[in-house]
């Protein structure tokens, strides 16, 4: 059982933790907890898993299932485990996994892709939040822009509550490069865009399509929402001028749900 702090294992972990290019340089993310770790598919590499004295003592049962080889299972005192954990009430339980990489040909072979572009979104938060309603409205892809905060950031991975795991996400998309490659591919792009005139009921969804969602501050470059095919507004009836990143992007994913929903029925 590890004590020390200072121990190898541990400096490498809180390396991953606390530092992007670390993550970046050995492909590697940490996520933290037991309802995240239970929602790593079965494919997705997991190096190590570290686990307090408490924990190993009370479930063996939940250790039992993780896809892991059980040399790779480090056991670290309690004390150390609560300052190594990088939330406010540790469960006891963090594992390392690998980063995935996914093929986007293979992405926008999808009939009647449904995608989103995340342009230089800066908080962790509504990344995390972005991910997990993508997730739950079924969209196919994320692309996020460079210049964007990681989505291996500890913050992001606690906010998507595990969505990480269940849709292809890319990193580091250069915009142009990659709206060029949508409409190669007869994908349709859509930005939320404030002086738009279009409203998101007013446009047919039923078709392959990518949702624009700009950074939090400064919304959608100009010279990225003059090289997508739409813009839209989502109509605010109050004196707010702009909405949350990811709540606009909720508004209008599940605009395309209820449309294709919709549609089936």
């Amino acid at each position: 059982m590890i004590e020390s702090i200072q121990n190898k294992h541990i400096k490498w972990l809180l390396a991953l933790q606390k530092n992007r290019k670390n993550r970046m340089k050995e492909k590697l993310f940490v996520v933290e907890g037991i309802k995240i770790i239970e929602e790593i598919p079965n494919d997705w590499e997991i190096v190590h898993v570290f686990v307090s004295n408490s924990f190993i003592k009370e479930n063996a049962l939940f250790l039992n299932k993780i896809q892991i080889n059980k040399n790779n299972i480090i056991e670290v005192s309690d004390k150390l485990f609560n300052t190594i954990s990088d939330t406010v009430t540790p469960q006891g339980v963090l594992a390392v996994c690998k980063q995935k990489m996914f093929s986007l040909n293979d992405v926008l072979s999808i009939k009647e892709g449904f995608f989103i572009i995340l342009e230089e979104i800066q908080d962790p938060g509504n990344l995390g939040t972005i991910i997990r309603t993508a997730d739950a409205a079924g969209v196919d892809a994320i692309f996020i822009t460079k210049g964007s905060v990681d989505l291996y950031n500890p913050k992001v991975i606690r906010s998507t509550m595990g969505s990480i795991f269940h849709l292809p996400i890319f990193t580091d998309m250069d915009i142009d490069n990659l709206i060029e490659k949508l409409k190669d591919n007869n994908v349709s792009t859509l930005s939320a865009h404030l002086k738009a005139n279009i409203y998101p009921y007013q446009y047919n969804f039923n078709k392959a399509i990518a949702l624009l969602i700009g950074n939090e501050a400064k919304g959608i470059k100009d010279s990225t929402s003059k090289k997508t095919d739409m813009l839209l507004k989502i109509p605010m009836q109050g004196k707010a001028e702009s909405l949350n990143a990811a709540v606009a992007a909720g508004i209008l994913m599940y605009e395309v749900v209820r449309q294709r929903i919709s549609k089936i029925n």
